[in-house]
């Protein structure tokens, strides 16, 4: 691990990175999702971030970045769809150790302080039998070309994901809530993670290495939307923000890290300054010119493993391999 980490801050020095989490695991808040990382997993990484280069606020990183600026050895971590297990013990962490952090905001999930819909439905699967499972997949009419095409390496969940992704823009539709409340009666499940209320961000936000910034009004498939709806998702996301939180960043994390060139236009429009994708990829790998790269952190991410995608070499692999990223992720479909 120590020469992984010396390797990686030579090598780190060519680029920088922002880091894309999502929430926080205790014994108290377990996930069965895996983009939900334990506090002490989410410790660890930042101490290897932090030998490795130098975390800074993202505003900051962008700013250096549009500016033309070396963004050398700079590591910005965001935390997407503002979940409430950012509090607490987390807070705690971050405020002691001064870590600069941004947090993404679906504002109207804040409204209510709301659970998503792929928590419950991760955390249904664990508990559910199979044939339980595959009932729930009728109720909701799950096609079967999306069982059938799925690549079987993303699991079991990709199907009806992928299905809800491309049938209604990643929106969960009202008329199938009665359908997931039984599964979820059946299962004995109930999803403790949840989005922070407005009044719980603030609290958050007082901290003052602690940003705020865009991540929709309800998180959906952006590229699928009309130019009227895709426009309203972050221009009336950004109004609330900016009405509670003077400092709110003009930039726009991508949900599902799903976009295409309309969408990068749209942004723009709605005043933003940058997108923020999950393409894999650190600064100075191939992105749109607004569209920024972020590394996806999850359970698998070990202390090791993040040092070498801080060295680039999941990027080398790829080179050597022939391949380049596509300008565009693929939309949800029947096969992807």
């Amino acid at each position: 691990m120590n020469r992984i980490t010396r390797m990686a801050t030579r090598r780190f020095a060519s680029g920088g990175a922002i880091l894309a989490f999502h929430s926080i695991t205790t014994p108290e808040l377990p996930a069965e999702g895996t983009a939900h990382l334990s506090l002490e997993a989410f410790k660890s990484l930042i101490g290897v971030a932090r030998r490795v280069g130098e975390v800074v606020g993202l505003g900051e990183l962008v700013r250096r970045h549009q500016q033309g600026r070396s963004t050398a050895g700079l590591i910005a971590v965001t935390f997407d769809d503002a979940y409430a297990a950012l509090q607490a013990g987390f807070k705690d962490f971050i405020y002691r150790d001064a870590v600069p952090l941004t947090v993404f905001v679906v504002t109207r999930a804040a409204a209510t302080g709301t659970t998503y819909w792929w928590d419950r439905v991760d955390d249904a699967f664990a508990r559910a039998a199979p044939d339980r499972w595959r009932l729930f997949e009728d109720a909701c009419g799950l096609p079967e070309e999306y069982r059938r095409g799925q690549p079987r390496l993303h699991g079991p969940l990709r199907p009806l994901r992928q299905w809800l992704l491309a049938a209604y823009a990643g929106r969960w539709p009202d008329h199938l809530e009665p359908v997931l409340l039984a599964l979820e009666r059946d299962a004995g499940s109930r999803t403790r993670h949840r989005s922070m209320t407005f009044a719980e961000l603030t609290e958050l936000a007082r901290i003052a290495w602690v940003e705020v910034g865009v991540h929709t009004v309800s998180h959906p498939v952006l590229p699928l939307l009309s130019d009227a709806d895709l426009h309203q998702e972050i221009a009336a996301s950004f109004a609330v923000l900016r009405e509670r939180f003077a400092a709110a960043l003009p930039i726009l994390a991508v949900p599902f890290g799903l976009y295409d060139e309309r969408t990068l236009r749209a942004a723009r429009a709605a005043g933003m300054t940058a997108s923020l994708t999950v393409s894999g990829a650190r600064l100075n790998g191939a992105a749109p010119s607004d569209a920024l790269p972020r590394l996806c952190m999850a359970r698998s991410d070990t202390p090791a493993r993040f040092a070498l995608r801080l060295l680039g070499l999941p990027d080398l692999v790829r080179r050597c391999a022939g391949r380049s990223f596509a300008p565009y992720p693929d939309l949800p479909s029947p096969t992807t």
